[in-house]
């Protein structure tokens, strides 16, 4: 680690340990079983604004306190906090933002599950193909948000292979309807996941 990497993350931690983290070290931050507010805003703090609190280039070392806060910020505790924003904006493309760690926000995203008050943002995201497989799990959490456009915004992705199977998760789970033709092809698939949910939403669909 460079003298920056080591000054960012003794502030890391001393910030945690302040609001009341018991986590040593910086991967020990996600290992804990539960969070408090404090613990949420600070650790939403350093996510948001880790590019200046953390100058200079995506280091091992910012990389994994990148996919730490992401990974400690999925959780019940940091709904309705700043956690959501803080996440949201790891995709951004001008960001030195490895795919691992872009991915984990997303999956933090849809376990809180971010409230649907989000939705304009995180369908931007689901349907941005620039994040590839990135975006896997903000497809996700289209079916959590039960939002009236969340199945046609997911249906809009079947095509593309790298979120297909979250895709058909989302549409199952959404009992999406009129969609049997698009869906067709997958109850046949190779993929028992692609297979079983294909036939979950034939099951649903009345059209």
């Amino acid at each position: 680690m460079t003298a920056t990497d080591d000054a960012a993350a003794q502030q890391l931690l001393k910030d945690y340990h302040y609001a009341g983290g018991n986590g040593q070290t910086i991967p020990d931050i996600s290992r804990q079983p539960t969070s408090t507010p404090q613990i949420v805003a600070v650790l939403a703090g350093w996510l948001s604004e880790l590019e200046t609190r953390w100058p200079g280039p995506e280091t091992e070392g910012r990389e994994l306190a990148r996919l730490t806060l992401a990974n400690a910020l999925g959780r019940k505790e940091a709904r309705k906090s700043d956690a959501v924003p803080a996440l949201i904006s790891q995709f951004d493309l001008t960001k030195q933002t490895s795919s691992r760690a872009r991915w984990a926000a997303g999956n933090a995203l849809c376990d809180i599950p971010a409230d649907s008050a989000y939705f304009d943002q995180l369908a931007a995201i689901a349907t941005n193909r620039e994040f590839g497989a990135d975006r896997q799990m903000v497809i996700s959490w289209l079916a959590k948000s039960r939002h009236p456009n969340a199945a046609a915004l997911a249906l809009s992705q079947l095509d593309d292979e790298t979120v297909q199977g979250h895709v058909l998760d989302a549409l199952a789970r959404l009992r999406a309807q009129g969609v049997r033709e698009q869906i067709e092809p997958f109850l046949t698939s190779k993929n028992k996941w692609h297979r079983r949910s294909a036939e979950r939403i034939a099951r649903y669909d009345q059209s």
